[in-house]
Protein backbone atom coordinates (compact mmCIF):
# COMPACT_ATOMS: atom_id res chain seq x y z
CA UNK A 1 0.00 0.00 0.00
CA UNK A 2 1.42 3.41 -0.97
CA UNK A 3 1.45 6.39 1.38
CA UNK A 4 -1.63 8.04 -0.13
CA UNK A 5 -3.62 4.84 0.23
CA UNK A 6 -2.49 4.52 3.85
CA UNK A 7 -3.59 8.08 4.51
CA UNK A 8 -7.02 7.65 2.92
CA UNK A 9 -7.57 4.38 4.77
CA UNK A 10 -6.80 6.06 8.09
CA UNK A 11 -8.83 9.22 7.34
CA UNK A 12 -11.59 8.19 4.88
CA UNK A 13 -13.84 11.22 5.42
CA UNK A 14 -12.94 13.63 2.59
CA UNK A 15 -14.40 16.32 0.36
CA UNK A 16 -13.10 17.45 -3.03
CA UNK A 17 -12.78 21.10 -4.03
CA UNK A 18 -10.96 22.64 -6.99
CA UNK A 19 -9.58 26.15 -6.47
CA UNK A 20 -8.79 28.41 -9.41
CA UNK A 21 -6.33 30.73 -7.66
CA UNK A 22 -4.23 28.56 -5.39
CA UNK A 23 -2.06 31.34 -3.93
CA UNK A 24 -5.11 33.16 -2.61
CA UNK A 25 -6.46 30.09 -0.84
CA UNK A 26 -5.88 30.28 2.91
CA UNK A 27 -3.53 27.37 3.60
CA UNK A 28 -0.99 27.13 6.43
CA UNK A 29 1.43 24.49 7.68
CA UNK A 30 -0.16 22.48 10.49
CA UNK A 31 1.45 23.29 13.85
CA UNK A 32 2.47 19.64 14.32
CA UNK A 33 4.23 19.69 10.94
CA UNK A 34 6.39 22.80 11.51
CA UNK A 35 9.47 20.66 12.08
CA UNK A 36 8.92 18.63 8.92
CA UNK A 37 8.45 21.88 7.02
CA UNK A 38 11.85 23.09 8.26
CA UNK A 39 13.40 19.87 6.94
CA UNK A 40 11.86 20.46 3.52
CA UNK A 41 12.79 24.15 3.39
CA UNK A 42 16.42 23.35 4.19
CA UNK A 43 16.69 20.85 1.35
CA UNK A 44 14.56 22.82 -1.12
CA UNK A 45 17.17 25.57 -1.28
CA UNK A 46 19.76 22.96 -2.29
CA UNK A 47 17.76 21.33 -5.10
CA UNK A 48 19.66 21.25 -8.38
CA UNK A 49 16.38 21.96 -10.20
CA UNK A 50 12.76 22.72 -9.37
CA UNK A 51 10.56 19.70 -8.79
CA UNK A 52 9.12 18.48 -12.09
CA UNK A 53 5.36 18.77 -11.58
CA UNK A 54 4.51 19.20 -15.27
CA UNK A 55 2.91 15.77 -15.55
CA UNK A 56 1.71 15.64 -11.98
CA UNK A 57 -2.02 15.76 -11.25
CA UNK A 58 -2.36 19.00 -9.30
CA UNK A 59 -3.84 17.62 -6.10
CA UNK A 60 -3.11 18.44 -2.50
CA UNK A 61 -4.24 16.80 0.73
CA UNK A 62 -5.34 19.46 3.22
CA UNK A 63 -6.90 19.34 6.65
CA UNK A 64 -9.94 21.17 7.95
CA UNK A 65 -9.50 21.52 11.70
CA UNK A 66 -11.41 23.29 14.42
CA UNK A 67 -8.57 25.74 15.06
CA UNK A 68 -8.55 27.36 11.59
CA UNK A 69 -11.07 28.86 9.21
CA UNK A 70 -8.88 27.88 6.28
CA UNK A 71 -6.93 24.69 5.61
CA UNK A 72 -3.71 23.26 6.98
CA UNK A 73 -0.98 21.12 5.39
CA UNK A 74 0.42 18.10 7.16
CA UNK A 75 1.62 15.84 4.36
CA UNK A 76 2.51 16.68 0.72
CA UNK A 77 4.59 19.61 1.98
CA UNK A 78 6.96 19.31 -0.99
CA UNK A 79 4.03 19.62 -3.41
CA UNK A 80 2.62 22.62 -1.56
CA UNK A 81 5.97 24.42 -1.73
CA UNK A 82 6.35 23.56 -5.43
CA UNK A 83 2.85 24.76 -6.31
CA UNK A 84 3.51 28.09 -4.58
CA UNK A 85 6.97 28.57 -6.08
CA UNK A 86 5.90 27.63 -9.61
CA UNK A 87 2.69 29.68 -9.31
CA UNK A 88 0.26 26.88 -10.11
CA UNK A 89 -3.21 28.35 -10.54
CA UNK A 90 -5.64 25.44 -10.37
CA UNK A 91 -5.30 22.77 -7.68
CA UNK A 92 -7.75 20.13 -6.50
CA UNK A 93 -7.93 20.02 -2.72
CA UNK A 94 -8.58 16.68 -1.07
CA UNK A 95 -10.06 17.92 2.18
CA UNK A 96 -9.80 15.70 5.24
CA UNK A 97 -12.48 16.64 7.76
CA UNK A 98 -10.61 16.31 11.04
CA UNK A 99 -11.59 18.67 13.88
CA UNK A 100 -8.92 17.27 16.23
CA UNK A 101 -6.21 14.61 16.23
CA UNK A 102 -5.76 11.93 18.85
CA UNK A 103 -2.23 11.08 20.03
CA UNK A 104 -2.35 7.90 17.94
CA UNK A 105 -3.43 9.79 14.82
CA UNK A 106 -0.66 12.34 15.26
CA UNK A 107 1.88 9.55 15.68
CA UNK A 108 0.58 7.90 12.50
CA UNK A 109 0.80 11.15 10.52
CA UNK A 110 4.30 12.04 11.68
CA UNK A 111 5.53 8.53 10.83
CA UNK A 112 3.85 8.60 7.40
CA UNK A 113 5.14 12.10 6.64
CA UNK A 114 8.64 11.07 7.76
CA UNK A 115 8.61 8.29 5.18
CA UNK A 116 7.31 10.78 2.62
CA UNK A 117 10.25 13.06 3.37
CA UNK A 118 12.71 10.20 2.89
CA UNK A 119 11.10 9.42 -0.48
CA UNK A 120 11.53 13.10 -1.40
CA UNK A 121 15.27 12.93 -0.70
CA UNK A 122 15.69 9.74 -2.71
CA UNK A 123 13.73 11.06 -5.69
CA UNK A 124 15.62 14.33 -6.15
CA UNK A 125 19.12 15.64 -6.72
CA UNK A 126 20.79 18.14 -4.41
CA UNK A 127 23.85 20.35 -4.68
CA UNK A 128 26.27 18.77 -2.21
CA UNK A 129 28.56 21.81 -2.43
CA UNK A 130 25.92 24.13 -1.00
CA UNK A 131 24.16 22.09 1.68
CA UNK A 132 25.05 21.90 5.36
CA UNK A 133 25.19 18.20 6.38
CA UNK A 134 25.28 18.88 10.14
CA UNK A 135 22.24 21.15 9.98
CA UNK A 136 20.30 18.67 7.86
CA UNK A 137 21.11 15.83 10.25
CA UNK A 138 20.07 17.95 13.23
CA UNK A 139 16.71 18.77 11.63
CA UNK A 140 16.07 15.18 10.58
CA UNK A 141 16.98 13.71 13.97
CA UNK A 142 14.87 16.33 15.75
CA UNK A 143 11.70 16.18 13.69
CA UNK A 144 11.41 12.84 11.88
CA UNK A 145 9.83 9.77 13.40
CA UNK A 146 12.31 7.71 15.42
CA UNK A 147 10.65 4.54 14.11
CA UNK A 148 11.25 5.65 10.52
CA UNK A 149 14.94 6.33 11.21
CA UNK A 150 15.34 2.99 13.01
CA UNK A 151 13.81 1.13 10.04
CA UNK A 152 16.09 2.99 7.62
CA UNK A 153 19.21 2.13 9.59
CA UNK A 154 18.23 -1.53 9.71
CA UNK A 155 17.43 -1.63 5.99
CA UNK A 156 20.80 -0.06 5.19
CA UNK A 157 22.60 -2.69 7.31
CA UNK A 158 23.73 -0.01 9.74
CA UNK A 159 23.53 -0.15 13.52
CA UNK A 160 19.92 -0.14 14.82
CA UNK A 161 19.95 3.51 15.89
CA UNK A 162 16.96 5.82 16.19
CA UNK A 163 18.99 8.64 14.64
CA UNK A 164 20.43 9.25 11.20
CA UNK A 165 24.19 9.41 10.83
CA UNK A 166 26.43 10.81 8.12
CA UNK A 167 26.74 7.42 6.38
CA UNK A 168 22.97 7.01 5.97
CA UNK A 169 22.54 10.62 4.84
CA UNK A 170 25.20 10.06 2.18
CA UNK A 171 23.34 6.98 0.94
CA UNK A 172 20.07 8.90 0.64
CA UNK A 173 21.77 11.78 -1.19
CA UNK A 174 23.57 9.37 -3.55
CA UNK A 175 26.98 10.70 -2.60
CA UNK A 176 29.90 9.49 -0.50
CA UNK A 177 30.51 10.10 3.18
CA UNK A 178 33.84 11.67 2.21
CA UNK A 179 31.98 14.28 0.16
CA UNK A 180 29.86 15.23 3.16
CA UNK A 181 32.91 15.28 5.44
CA UNK A 182 34.69 17.58 2.99
CA UNK A 183 31.65 19.87 2.93
CA UNK A 184 31.64 20.01 6.75
CA UNK A 185 35.36 20.80 6.70
CA UNK A 186 34.82 23.62 4.20
CA UNK A 187 32.01 25.11 6.30
CA UNK A 188 34.19 25.03 9.42
CA UNK A 189 37.05 26.71 7.56
CA UNK A 190 34.74 29.44 6.26
CA UNK A 191 33.38 30.05 9.76
CA UNK A 192 36.85 30.23 11.26
CA UNK A 193 37.93 32.72 8.62
CA UNK A 194 34.89 34.92 9.26
CA UNK A 195 35.41 34.81 13.04
CA UNK A 196 39.08 35.73 12.58
CA UNK A 197 38.14 38.66 10.35
CA UNK A 198 35.56 39.85 12.86
CA UNK A 199 38.10 39.68 15.68
CA UNK A 200 40.33 42.12 13.77
CA UNK A 201 37.63 44.78 13.94
CA UNK A 202 35.74 43.90 17.09
CA UNK A 203 37.40 43.99 20.51
CA UNK A 204 34.42 42.08 21.95
CA UNK A 205 34.83 39.21 19.49
CA UNK A 206 38.60 39.18 19.98
CA UNK A 207 38.26 38.94 23.76
CA UNK A 208 35.66 36.17 23.53
CA UNK A 209 37.82 34.16 21.15
CA UNK A 210 41.12 34.68 22.96
CA UNK A 211 39.98 34.48 26.58
CA UNK A 212 40.86 30.97 27.76
CA UNK A 213 38.22 30.97 30.53
CA UNK A 214 35.39 32.24 28.36
CA UNK A 215 32.34 29.99 28.21
CA UNK A 216 31.42 31.48 24.82
CA UNK A 217 33.00 29.55 21.97
CA UNK A 218 33.36 30.61 18.35
CA UNK A 219 30.55 28.17 17.57
CA UNK A 220 28.25 30.02 19.98
CA UNK A 221 29.25 33.33 18.43
CA UNK A 222 28.44 31.96 15.00
CA UNK A 223 25.05 30.59 16.08
CA UNK A 224 24.10 33.91 17.66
Amino acid sequence: MDLTSELNAKFPSIQIRTVQNFKKTKIIIHSNAFGLNLCYLNLFKNLTADLDISNHIKELHVWKTASSDGYSIFNNIHLYQSYVKQDVKEVTLIIHQQPTFSDGELEFLIELCSREFIQFIKANRFNIKSLNPKKILHLINTHLSRETLLALNKKSSLKPHHQMGLELLAQLLSCSRNQLNQRIKNINQQRTQIINELSLHSRCVQELVDHSNSSISTEKIWRS
